[in-house]
């Protein structure tokens, strides 16, 4: 009988111990789940911080400072939901310095980056005007063709046939 009885105390003991871990390893989880909010909440916070700094630098056109300042947003915060305002923020500090290759390959990654949208649709014809101030009809001739062919938006597939049509004039009379 005494067997019995340690033997019992040791189960409700093991027992005890088993469901005191199990209560902990669940108090754990839940304040590691709480810390990992706090670290995402914090970091959104700075990202916002940094993207006010680089829009407050375009204000004070100091352009090279709000350039650098979305570059290091784009590297700290990828996939951060204010990804595409911080690039159309680098793209009109291109467009102000006349950067027009940065600009080209900063609008062609928002395109990239927001194929379905309307606004990346957009950035896609910004890249293309830029490549054709820049020479390289070639690059841009591909995109508005792309723009053309592939684009569920009429009036962006518009401008692009307008573009088109432009380059082919401006073709012809260097041809003359």
């Amino acid at each position: 009988m005494r067997q019995n009885s340690k033997l019992g105390k040791l189960i409700s003991n093991l027992f005890l111990c088993f469901l005191l871990m199990g209560f902990g390893s669940g108090i754990s989880l839940q304040a590691e789940r709480s810390t990992q909010e706090i670290f995402a909440k914090e970091r959104d916070k700075q990202a916002d911080l940094l993207y006010q700094k680089a829009k407050e630098f375009l204000e004070d056109r100091n352009h090279y400072q709000s350039v650098e300042t979305c570059k290091s947003f784009l590297i700290l915060y990828p996939g951060h939901p204010k990804t595409r305002e911080v690039r159309k923020t680098l793209s009109t500090n291109y467009r102000m310095t006349g950067d027009i290759l940065a600009l080209a390959e900063n609008e062609l990654k928002i395109y990239k980056e927001f194929p379905n949208t309307e606004e990346g649709l957009e950035s896609y014809l910004v890249s293309g005007k830029a490549y054709v101030r820049m020479g390289r009809e070639d690059k841009a001739y591909q995109i508005f063709q792309d723009i053309i062919k592939n684009t569920y938006s009429s009036k962006i597939a518009q401008e692009a046939e307008l573009e088109l049509t432009q380059m082919e004039i401006l073709g012809e009379s260097k041809n003359k």
